[in-house]
């Protein structure tokens, strides 16, 4: 019998080591860390994030219905729309009580497992929880979505033109690959990134106003577009290739049109365009929409103050930040004392923006001095920040110190880019974008 392993080094880690680097950057609902990304390119715990043997049995055992046996119905639709909204707002508890409410309604027995684990997934990372805690949670989602793909796949085999179990069985193997990447089952992974793909792909192709389709597809898209030039070769030799602007129009229009793709779209946009593709006057009114519908999340915030800092509209910038800041100090349940350090640091970024260097400055070094690890990339932006301000001011050796303590600290995101690129290059100002 041929068994195949999968090295370290090999062509299957190298294309899903790239890939699910890359589309970590552009995150999914927003949530703290775990599969979020604000403008500061912070690759953090992306994917790091309870099943009985009795259910299990259940999943395995329970024959595959006919045809009617999947359905997105409008209840379904609803129910998974509430649980996205609470998700998105941080409401752990009760977005976990509305999935498990899908049980009873069709398909339930393939999507309640799999978004209880989104919730369990997200909530962990957001918590901060322990490494071992945190694989703990993504072996139970693996262990729970292995009778899930099995069921999904015979349900798909009886009834090989059902659109809506396509789009969730496609949903299902996506995120599980993207777990399997993360504990390192790169077989698996691979299998399940293609599959995913796959499975989206030909939603397309029965109904082009499937438009949520469109979201994973542009968020692949996307992040294979991302991948660092040397690794591409190994990506196209085992995946299919992505496109920039394919990936961006086809969020874009996942945002405009889709059902339960578009807040995830959203969100990805808006982070895709504040961060990598620098486009602040498109981004700004996404950020605008998410601060407003969920205003229990600071990273919307947080993008939101950035975004108006970037259009020039100090005034909205600072009035973000206050609000910040009293949920800081009223100790709002999704504001703990962590965020202090990114506060202080946007505080500095409003400042450098405006032009008030010597104000910036002093933010800045109060973001470093009361710096923790669990945002140690705002760390290394207040210290390319401060870089950049030296650099301005001609102060060219203590710009040059500044970015080498941004690249001392862990991770590879884009202050640590902005940083090297800027000991190649001093930073003399950039033109600013259109107002948004």
């Amino acid at each position: 019998m041929v068994q195949i392993k999968v090295q370290q080094g090999s062509i299957l880690e190298a294309a899903c080591e790239a890939i699910v680097n890359a589309a970590n950057s552009q995150g999914w609902m927003g949530g703290g860390g775990g599969m979020a990304m604000g403008p500061s390119g912070q690759k953090g715990h992306t994917m790091r994030r309870v099943i009985t043997g009795l259910v299990l049995v259940l999943f395995l055992v329970r024959p595959a219905e006919g045809g009617g046996a999947f359905q997105l119905t409008a209840d379904v639709t609803r129910q998974i729309l509430r649980g996205i909204d609470h998700m998105a707002n941080l409401n752990y508890a009760e977005a976990r009580e509305v999935f498990r409410q899908l049980k009873d309604l069709p398909g339930g027995d393939l999507l309640s497992p799999f978004l209880e684990g989104l919730v369990d997934m997200d909530q962990a990372v957001q918590e901060e929880r322990g490494e071992e805690e945190i694989t703990e949670v993504l072996d139970r989602f693996l262990a729970r979505m292995e009778p899930v793909v099995v069921r999904g796949e015979a349900l798909l085999q009886a009834t090989p033109d059902n659109a809506d179990l396509m789009l969730a069985l496609g949903m299902i193997r996506g995120v599980k690959g993207a777990v399997d990447r993360t504990r390192k089952n790169y077989l698996e992974a691979y299998r399940g990134i293609r599959a995913s793909h796959q499975l989206f792909t030909r939603v397309l192709e029965m109904d082009p106003q499937r438009v949520d389709a469109l979201w994973p597809l542009g968020l692949y898209d996307y992040a294979v577009s991302r991948v660092p030039a040397l690794l591409k070769p190994f990506v196209s030799l085992v995946l299919p290739t992505g496109d920039r602007e394919r990936g961006l129009n086809r969020l874009r229009r996942a945002a405009r049109e889709g059902t339960f793709a578009a807040v995830p779209a959203v969100v990805a946009l808006t982070r895709i365009l504040s961060g990598w593709e620098e486009q602040y006057a498109e981004a700004l009114p996404y950020a605008e929409l998410l601060s407003a519908r969920y205003p229990g999340n600071p990273e919307f915030l947080f993008l939101l103050a950035f975004l108006y800092s970037e259009a020039h509209q100090t005034t909205q910038a600072l009035s973000v930040a206050e609000a910040i800041r009293i949920a800081l100090e009223r100790r709002h349940p999704h504001f703990p004392s962590e965020l202090t350090p990114r506060y202080l640091q946007l505080r500095g970024k409003i400042a450098m923006d405006a032009g008030a260097h010597e104000e910036a400055l002093a933010f800045f070094r109060q973001a470093i001095e009361q710096r923790n690890a669990k945002f140690a990339w705002i760390t290394a932006w207040a210290h390319t920040r401060t870089g950049m301000i030296y650099d301005l001011q001609g102060q060219r050796d203590r710009a040059v110190q500044s970015y080498h303590r941004a690249l001392e600290i862990e991770g590879r995101g884009l202050a640590q880019e902005t940083a090297e690129r800027h000991l190649s290059e001093p930073y003399r100002g950039r033109p600013r974008h259109p107002r948004g």
